[in-house]
Protein backbone atom coordinates (compact mmCIF):
# COMPACT_ATOMS: atom_id res chain seq x y z
CA UNK A 1 0.00 0.00 0.00
CA UNK A 2 2.51 2.30 1.01
CA UNK A 3 4.32 1.65 -2.61
CA UNK A 4 1.23 2.24 -4.65
CA UNK A 5 0.70 5.49 -2.22
CA UNK A 6 4.43 6.74 -3.34
CA UNK A 7 3.76 6.10 -6.87
CA UNK A 8 0.65 8.01 -7.24
CA UNK A 9 2.12 11.06 -5.21
CA UNK A 10 5.29 10.91 -7.71
CA UNK A 11 3.03 10.99 -10.65
CA UNK A 12 1.22 13.96 -9.26
CA UNK A 13 4.20 15.49 -8.51
CA UNK A 14 5.56 15.36 -12.21
CA UNK A 15 2.41 16.28 -13.36
CA UNK A 16 1.78 19.62 -12.10
CA UNK A 17 5.85 20.47 -13.04
CA UNK A 18 4.04 20.58 -16.60
CA UNK A 19 4.84 23.91 -18.17
CA UNK A 20 2.96 27.40 -17.67
CA UNK A 21 0.88 27.57 -20.56
CA UNK A 22 0.17 23.89 -21.03
CA UNK A 23 -3.39 24.11 -21.19
CA UNK A 24 -3.26 27.54 -24.18
CA UNK A 25 -0.42 25.09 -26.25
CA UNK A 26 -2.87 21.85 -26.30
CA UNK A 27 -4.88 24.72 -28.43
CA UNK A 28 -2.46 25.86 -30.54
CA UNK A 29 -2.71 24.61 -34.48
CA UNK A 30 -0.54 25.16 -37.52
CA UNK A 31 -2.76 27.59 -39.63
CA UNK A 32 -3.43 30.18 -36.96
CA UNK A 33 -3.44 34.12 -36.71
CA UNK A 34 -0.93 35.76 -34.86
CA UNK A 35 -4.05 37.44 -33.32
CA UNK A 36 -5.65 33.93 -32.39
CA UNK A 37 -1.62 32.82 -30.74
CA UNK A 38 -1.50 36.38 -28.60
CA UNK A 39 -5.65 36.12 -27.62
CA UNK A 40 -4.67 32.45 -26.64
CA UNK A 41 -1.33 32.99 -25.42
CA UNK A 42 -1.66 36.20 -23.83
CA UNK A 43 0.26 39.66 -24.37
CA UNK A 44 3.94 38.87 -22.46
CA UNK A 45 5.97 37.85 -25.59
CA UNK A 46 8.82 39.06 -27.51
CA UNK A 47 9.28 39.90 -31.37
CA UNK A 48 12.77 38.04 -32.14
CA UNK A 49 12.72 37.78 -35.57
CA UNK A 50 11.00 40.04 -38.46
CA UNK A 51 10.97 40.26 -41.78
CA UNK A 52 7.90 42.57 -42.41
CA UNK A 53 4.67 42.57 -40.47
CA UNK A 54 2.97 38.89 -41.81
CA UNK A 55 6.33 36.93 -41.50
CA UNK A 56 7.80 37.37 -38.13
CA UNK A 57 8.51 34.67 -34.91
CA UNK A 58 6.93 35.43 -31.69
CA UNK A 59 9.09 34.11 -28.24
CA UNK A 60 6.55 33.28 -25.21
CA UNK A 61 8.67 32.23 -21.65
CA UNK A 62 6.93 30.52 -19.21
CA UNK A 63 8.11 30.30 -15.55
CA UNK A 64 10.33 27.23 -15.83
CA UNK A 65 12.13 29.14 -18.14
CA UNK A 66 11.17 27.03 -21.33
CA UNK A 67 11.70 29.63 -24.44
CA UNK A 68 8.53 28.88 -26.83
CA UNK A 69 8.79 30.08 -30.49
CA UNK A 70 5.73 31.04 -32.87
CA UNK A 71 6.98 31.24 -36.19
CA UNK A 72 4.14 33.14 -38.69
CA UNK A 73 4.63 33.03 -42.53
CA UNK A 74 1.71 34.86 -44.42
CA UNK A 75 0.14 36.04 -41.27
CA UNK A 76 -0.25 32.12 -39.98
CA UNK A 77 1.29 29.93 -37.72
CA UNK A 78 4.22 27.97 -39.99
CA UNK A 79 6.05 26.18 -36.97
CA UNK A 80 6.76 26.31 -33.39
CA UNK A 81 8.42 24.80 -30.94
CA UNK A 82 10.21 25.29 -27.22
CA UNK A 83 13.69 25.94 -26.23
CA UNK A 84 14.98 25.14 -22.67
CA UNK A 85 17.94 27.10 -20.98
Amino acid sequence: MKKLLLAFFITAALTACGTAYNSQLKQVELGMTQNQIVSLMGDKYTVVEQRDQNNQTLEYVDRYKNHWYFQFVDGRLYKWHKETE
